[in-house]
């Protein structure tokens, strides 16, 4: 009996240890380096002689608004729903400029202003009006359609953001310091996709394996 045991006890920590050597999760991270200033600010003049400051990346830094995206090409992940996506309407501005969600996601829009707001879009396959809203009042739309979905106010047109709809549940929002972090990836191959609405998206193809820190770095240069 003992060498059976043996061999089976062998036999299982050799399974561990397969498990762990080829399917443990890997890291991808990184650093954006932005080459230029992003887009500046802009005054609006309004008819009552009042001058509102309103940025194109209004996120507490400007490029707060570059997501990183991968996406498999060697399996298909399982899609979830992200929870809690939602964007605030303040100082007649969207809050995020630029909202990350897996396709399918429900997303909240709230009033946080102190006068009405709309939120629409007009983007073919995914258009809604969710009718002009009162401070204080939140209302859900679910996302059924991959790609920009391109938010508006029709009260104030000067407002716009943008919702990112995925089929991949991989993707983050740089730190201020530049620097992005994606933990608990597969191994496999992916395409990484650096994304800011005011720059041409970068792309590259990779392999990532053996529960590894990979590292990648890349450089966007906002269009003018």
């Amino acid at each position: 009996m003992k060498p059976v045991f043996h061999f089976s006890f062998f036999l299982l920590l050799g399974g561990l240890l397969l498990h762990f050597t080829y399917f443990k999760q890997n890291t991808v991270q990184g650093k954006i380096s932005i080459l230029n200033d992003c887009p500046p600010k802009r005054v609006i003049h309004y008819a009552d002689g009042t001058d509102i400051m309103h940025s194109n990346d209004p996120m507490a830094t400007p490029n707060r608004n570059v997501i990183i995206i991968l996406h498999p090409l060697s399996f298909e992940a399982e899609l979830k729903p992200t929870e809690n996506a939602y964007v605030s309407q303040q100082e007649q501005t969207f809050l995020p400029h630029v909202l990350p969600v897996v396709m399918g996601s429900k997303v909240s829009f709230l009033n946080e202003d102190e006068f009405f707001h709309n939120v629409q879009s007009l983007t073919r396959g995914a258009r809604f009006n969710i009718g002009r809203r009162a401070p204080g009042v939140a209302y859900s739309i679910r996302i059924k359609k991959a790609g920009l979905v391109e938010l508006s106010c029709d009260i104030h047109e000067h407002m716009n953001a943008t919702i990112l709809s995925l089929e991949t549940p991989y993707f983050t929002r740089i730190e201020s310091d530049g620097s992005y972090t994606l933990p608990n990836l597969p191994n496999g191959k992916y395409r990484i996709e650096v994304f800011h609405p005011n720059c041409d998206n970068l792309e590259k193809k990779v392999e990532i394996k053996g529960g590894k820190i990979h590292e990648f770095d890349f450089q966007l240069n906002f269009r003018p």
